[in-house]
C-alpha cells in the first residue's frame, strides 16, 4: 500500500492557493479542509510527485478507520 499524499496548499475562491499544515491527505483533513471553504488541494509525495487534486474525490471516502485500503488514484486496468 502506498503512502498517503501530503497536503501542502489549499485553493478557494477567494483567496487563491494558501500553505496549509503538511498533513496526509486522509478522508477527514479533506473534509476538514472542504469545510474550511477549500475545493483543491495541492499534495505530494515524495520528492517529485506533486498533484493538484480536487477535495470532492477524497471528501466521499469513508472516514478513517474504515478505508479499503485502496489508493483512490487507482484505476481498474480494463485491457
Amino acid at each position: 500500500m502506498t503512502r498517503p499524499r501530503t497536503a501542502t496548499h489549499a485553493y478557494r475562491i477567494p483567496g487563491g492557493w494558501q500553505k496549509v499544515p503538511h498533513h496526509p491527505l486522509t478522508a477527514d483533513f479533506a473534509r476538514d479542509l472542504r469545510g474550511q471553504g477549500f475545493t483543491i488541494v495541492r499534495a505530494r509525495r515524495g520528492w517529485n510527485d506533486s498533484r493538484e487534486l480536487s477535495l470532492a474525490q477524497y471528501a466521499a471516502e469513508p472516514a478513517s478507520g474504515t478505508s479499503t485500503g485502496v489508493d483512490s488514484e487507482l484505476k481498474p486496468f480494463s485491457g
